[in-house]
């Protein structure tokens, strides 16, 4: 039980802080999108550079690389699952198989098994991100190209990248230095679950599709670990893809449907449904079934 309120209190308070600051702050609309910069290009590949790196220079890479294959079998599952469901209404389908595998996972993670768990997560991201950011230019009928340099823009696989080259190359890293990457990447997990308060407060708005988009992935997001166990996947890895399966559209879907002109408005109201949704009830269910 002290788990249990523990992992809750340290995920919800930055989130309901960031909800109130900007309900009686009321922060300009520069702000959000600047402290979602600040997240994405310093904390998170700050944090994700000091658990992979640690993992890598001490562990096996078996377990690491088998999340990224797991991310790209539940891409092509849930795209799968998308053309059943919503046929070639693309804004719906993106949502569905490109997974938020970063933002709220991770907090959650390190929450409950520190920074082994977000070295795999690292992983994870690698098949996820790169196979959607590969698919929607791809299924937009645009151009390929435009896709593979969205992913040059996304510093977080650089720090993975990284951290698994000086890894395999045996590089030691001065203690201080990546003590001082250690102490930046701490803040990550906060500072992402504040700007998603904000965004939920500043965008809050309920849509239909974006209910289905989150029902499906909580009806079908059991499947993805029963192969893993099925195959022999267990520990930590196995949290980690019970974690992921079931999470909400990534926001980057929303930048990617700017780009592409996939009903922008229309797919940012699905991942702000869907990702609420989450929040209120798939977090706190998997929090109930992890601390137990």
């Amino acid at each position: 039980m002290e788990k249990l309120i523990e992992t809750i209190v340290l995920f919800y308070t930055p989130l309901l802080l960031g909800f109130i600051f900007e309900k009686y702050v009321k922060v300009s609309k520069s702000f959000n999108k600047d402290l979602s910069k600040l997240v994405l290009y310093v904390f998170l590949p700050a944090l994700l550079f000091d658990s992979i790196y640690t993992k890598s220079i001490r562990g096996s890479f078996r377990e690491l690389t088998i999340l990224t294959a797991f991310a790209i079998f539940t891409v092509l599952f849930y795209l799968l699952i998308s053309k059943f469901l919503f046929g070639k209404k693309l804004e719906l389908s993106m949502t569905l198989f490109y997974g938020n595998a970063g933002y709220l996972p991770i907090p959650i993670a390190y929450t409950l098994w520190g920074a082994d768990a977000v070295s795999l997560i690292g992983f994870y991201i690698i098949g996820n991100n790169v196979l959607s950011n590969i698919l929607i230019p791809v299924l937009s009928a645009r151009d390929l190209k435009k896709g593979l340099d969205r992913l040059k823009k996304f510093p977080p696989l650089y720090a993975v990248f990284l951290a698994l080259i000086l890894a395999l190359l045996k590089i030691e890293i001065p203690a201080l230095i990546l003590k001082t990457v250690s102490s930046v990447g701490d803040l990550a997990p906060s500072l992402a679950l504040l700007v998603l308060g904000l965004d939920i407060a500043t965008h809050g708005s309920f849509d239909r599709d974006g209910l289905k988009v989150y029902l499906a992935r909580q009806a079908f997001s059991p499947l993805i670990p029963l192969l893993a166990l099925l195959i022999g996947m267990k520990g930590l890895p196995l949290y980690v893809l019970i974690l992921e399966a079931p999470m909400p559209p990534a926001v980057s879907n929303v930048i990617l449907a700017q780009e592409y002109d996939i009903r922008p408005e229309k797919v940012s109201r699905v991942v702000l449904t869907s990702t609420t949704l989450a929040v209120l009830i798939t977090i706190p269910i998997l929090t109930l079934l992890f601390t137990f």
